[in-house]
Parts: structure tokens; sequence; C-alpha cells
């Protein structure tokens, strides 16, 4: 029965191995999405691939914890019942458990400075587009003016107002006299 919860213990200790490498990889992707961000060439193409292989690998992390959390449920009676007996190898689940534990905090770390950055990148994205747009309506309205479409423009719009204030003229005279 021992060897049983040694097999079980040595398992989930496998488990958090694995998710340790997993984590380093999600370090290196998301250091790798930084300097994407840093980089003045900003390719979107890029940032989603790495989003994608992040959300891949996350996915494996959570399957090992559902597994993980299904053993230690399956044992746990047991070990809480002779707690000296497995205390070597539950000290070693809870110094990876540490590892792995400044390993997200460093992900997390570095996953929220991303955002900041990423964040700035849209808003200059969206400054560039208005920029533009504004840009392609002045020379619009330039080539218009120089190829001779605005006279009629003009005309129209000087003819309204001569037109008012002879009105306002008159009604002002008709009081005066």
């Amino acid at each position: 029965m021992n060897t049983e919860i040694f097999n079980y213990l040595e398992l989930m200790k496998d488990s958090l191995v694995k998710k340790e490498k997993i984590l380093v990889n999600i370090l290196e992707l998301t250091k790798e999405q930084e300097k994407l961000l840093n980089s003045d060439s900003f390719e979107d193409k890029d940032f989603d691939k790495i989003i994608t292989e992040k959300s891949i690998l996350i996915e494996k992390i959570n399957n090992l914890d559902e597994g993980f959390e299904l053993i230690y449920k399956r044992i746990e009676d047991k070990i809480k019942a002779e707690p000296l007996l497995y205390k070597e190898s539950i000290e070693k689940l809870q110094e990876i458990i540490r590892t792995l534990v400044d390993k997200g905090v460093e992900v997390e770390t570095l996953e929220r400075r991303n955002q900041i950055k990423f964040d700035i990148n849209v808003s200059k994205s969206k400054d560039r587009i208005r920029s533009y747009n504004l840009n392609s309506n002045a020379v619009t309205k330039y080539y218009s003016n120089m190829s001779g479409n605005i006279g009629e423009g003009t005309y129209f719009v000087d003819k309204k107002n001569i037109k008012k204030s002879t009105k306002v003229f008159y009604q002002i005279r008709r009081y005066i006299i």
C-alpha cells in the first residue's frame, strides 16, 4: 500500500516538473512578445502566433493541474494519516511548487508590462490611422481646389449670404425711415 502512495507522489512530482518546463516556455514566449512590442516594426502576425502558442501551453498546464488534483484527492487521507512517512516526498513537492509560484509571478509581471506596451502601441496605431485620414482629406480638398471644382460651392455660399444680408439691410432700413 505504501508503494502505491509513493508512486502517486512520484506522478505528482513528474506533473509539477512538466508544469515547470511549460512555464519556462511561456516565460520565453512572453519575453519574445516584449521584444516585439519594443520594436519599431511591430507585426500583428508574429504577436498572434505567440499568443496561440501560449494558449496551447496554458491548456497543457490546466490538464496537468487537473491530473495533479485528482491524484491528490485520491491519496490525501492516507498522507494525512501518516505524514512522517511521506515527509520527504511532500517536501520535494513543496519545493517544486515554490519554484512554480516564483515563475508564475515572473510571467504575470511581464504580462502586465506587455499589456501596457500593447495598449500604447494600439493607441499609436489609432493616432496614425486618424492622422492618415486627416491628411488624406486635406490632400483630396487641395486637389479638388486646384482642379477648379471649388468655384460653384463658394459662389453658392456667397450668394446665399448676400441674400441674407440684403434681407437684413432692408428690414433695418424700414425701421429707420
